[in-house]
């Protein structure tokens, strides 16, 4: 048994405890075999709800260096299949782990805001190209979910999966302008996914409030 599933083992109770989320359109995951997942991101339980509920075996995620400094963290990260990045610069060695990920047919999830959404709104900041650069590059479908709201501990959230989507348009061209409008397209695709989430869970509200009115 490998550390990592031994982790995902004995965590996933307390993680299930703590933040509650109903996964909605789970086989959309489950049949995405090789490609890039997609998140909006609020706080580092974005990470450790999937790794705990979808990724049985591995998680490759791009994490701080800072991260890595300390030995024994380095050597648990890299079990779980962590990347390590420096932020603020061009990361060769990062790009490279990423693309080796991808060809050899798994799952890379990444944030494409590139960072933490601190005000827990819904709004997503402006994405990073590397989700596009990536798919582009290696010619992978990508994946998005999203999360209904910020977590609050012991309170119910949701996360909505998405269909995935390709960029097969722009295969082959390496121009800025081609991965610009590749890029909108990722951040259209998660706007697309956000509505759907949000429909979800008011429907669900809306029967609810529905059966409250008829007890």
């Amino acid at each position: 048994m490998s550390l990592y599933v031994f982790l995902r083992r004995l965590l996933k109770p307390l993680v299930c405890c703590l933040w509650p989320t109903k996964i909605v359109n789970k086989e959309n995951f489950l049949n995405f075999e090789s490609g890039i997942v997609i998140c909006n991101h609020y706080s580092i339980s974005d990470t450790l709800i999937p790794a705990a509920r979808l990724y049985k075996k591995e998680i490759h995620v791009l994490a701080k260096a800072e991260a890595f400094e300390n030995p024994i963290a380095n050597k648990f990260l890299r079990k779980c299949g962590a990347i390590p990045i420096h932020r603020g610069e061009a990361d060769i060695e990062a790009v490279k782990e990423v693309l080796r990920v991808l060809k050899a047919n798994k799952i890379f999830t990444m944030y494409p805001e590139g960072t933490r959404n601190r005000e827990g709104t819904q709004d997503m900041r402006e994405f990073k190209q590397g989700c596009a650069r990536f798919a582009i590059q290696t010619k992978k479908p990508v994946l998005p979910m999203i999360y209904y709201k910020k977590h609050k501990v012991f309170h119910k959230n949701y996360l909505y999966i998405g269909e995935p989507f390709s960029l097969e348009e722009f295969y082959g061209d390496k121009s800025q302008d081609a991965f610009e409008r590749a890029t909108q397209l990722v951040y259209d695709k998660m706007l697309e996914t956000r509505q759907l989430c949000n429909e979800y869970v008011e429907s669900l509200k809306k029967k609810k409030d529905k059966k409250s009115e008829l007890e």
